[in-house]
């Protein structure tokens, strides 16, 4: 459920070998566990809760740094010819951008879709559970003009876009759409993180968990450098446009199979960004359950770099700033009901920088209900509190009646 981190991996081992890779998490997850002490024992105090400094909390914040250095590997060090044209298409973008109006008035880069109506459903049983797939065609398609089109529609196996379901088949009922974090968007994982199962048969929701770009069956059969988010700027902000998109499409197609029906959102990581600017953009949606979300995508992949001053590719960042904050969910204004905007986040997240990304986008939403764990990035999944907060998110936002609610479920703590 990490985000992605850029592609610069040379600027954490380089020349200096792996050992530094090795090295580097425990070392940044000393240093928070000293800054914790510093904190707890009278320091910067602010929204942001102050935890008690433990083994436990340093192990979450250790197991992000190295799920940090994991993702870094896995991606592949461009040569300085291909930053040279990332950031060509990066000036001939903003440049487009602004005569377009759009990096001041952002709404205008996402065009709402129709509902797909050539679409594909079948049936997958496995361990006498059954769930459904849905696929259709994306429809997304870059303005015209805009720099790194023809690549991004280069990749055929992204034009076709997946859904996993879980329907109920008596009377209808109100929708979850789940959208996942980098690296996700697989049918057994995803399954199980969102905790589908539960929220289908004990909270009694329809349940839809849609591929985002580049991701699962998505990303069969494309180059090792098409990854998103990735180093490669126009890339990332095509890949966040057709992530709302397709968000869109999902929910326009549900609203034509059920009109009228009540549609929540719960993202993770870059899906909880994804869903922050769907929850911008949508009219009808009756809650937004943010989790671990990014506000800003170019902050987040400067934070994690670890390019040295000098180094050329720090332009690329500093280029793609502008479009950046045109694709953050900062720059609009939040379309869901106040009592259907709910966060939660980790005090002892590495990748997503708890007080310089979460609490700038609690801000922005009107500091609405917020649940902090402790816990790192991806210790979510395994936090009781978190659990019970989605569970009552649920029930407190109106997408189910109360009067079906579980026992035991109680509202979301701060």
């Amino acid at each position: 459920a990490a985000v992605a981190v850029p592609d610069f991996r040379k600027a954490i081992s380089g020349s200096r070998g792996p050992l530094v890779s090795f090295v580097g998490p425990f070392t940044k997850t000393g240093g928070f566990y000293a800054r914790s002490w510093r904190d707890f024992l009278g320091g910067e105090r602010d929204d942001l809760p102050v935890a008690r400094p433990t083994l436990s909390l340093a192990s979450h914040a250790l197991r992000d740094e190295l799920i940090l250095v994991g993702l870094l590997w896995r991606r592949p060090v461009s040569d300085p010819g291909t930053h040279k044209q990332i950031n060509d298409e990066v000036r001939a973008a903003t440049k487009l951008y602004r005569k377009k109006g759009w990096l001041t008035k952002p709404q205008g880069f996402f065009p709402a879709p129709q509902a797909p109506t050539d679409f594909e459903i079948r049936s997958y049983t496995n361990r006498n559970r059954t769930h459904e797939r849905i696929s259709f065609d994306s429809g997304y398609a870059p303005h015209p003009e805009e720099p790194g089109a023809e690549r991004w529609m280069g990749y055929a196996s992204n034009q076709r876009m997946y859904a996993m379901m879980l329907r109920h088949d008596a009377e209808p009922r109100p929708w979850m759409v789940c959208v996942h974090g980098t690296e996700m968007g697989r049918a057994g994982l995803d399954l199980t993180i969102f905790r589908a199962w539960h929220l289908h048969e004990d909270l009694g929701l329809n349940v839809i968990l849609p591929v985002l770009p580049l991701h699962g069956p998505r990303s069969r059969g494309l180059p090792k450098n098409a990854v998103f988010p990735g180093e490669n700027m126009m890339d990332d902000f095509h890949g966040t446009a057709q992530a709302v998109w397709d968000i869109r499409r999902i929910m326009a197609w549900i609203r034509a199979e059920q009109p009228g029906a009540k549609i929540g959102l719960n993202g993770i990581s870059i899906g909880g960004y994804v869903s922050a600017l769907v929850a911008s953009l949508d009219d009808d949606l009756t809650c937004a359950i943010l989790g671990v979300p990014p506000a800003d995508l170019i902050d987040l992949l400067d934070r994690h770099s670890g390019l040295s001053r000098g180094d050329p590719r720090l332009e690329t960042l500093e280029l793609a700033r502008p479009i950046g904050r045109m694709v953050s969910p900062l720059s609009m204004s939040p379309k869901v009901p106040p009592k259907g905007r709910f966060i939660y986040a980790g005090v002892a997240d590495r990748i997503v920088h708890p007080r310089k990304q979460v609490l700038a986008l609690w801000e922005h939403w009107g500091r609405p209900d917020i649940g902090w764990y402790h816990g790192g990035h991806t210790g979510f999944f395994e936090s009781r509190p978190v659990q019970r907060y989605v569970d009552a998110a649920v029930f407190q936002s109106g997408l189910r009646d109360a009067t079906s609610q579980p026992k035991g479920k109680g509202k979301p703590k701060g």
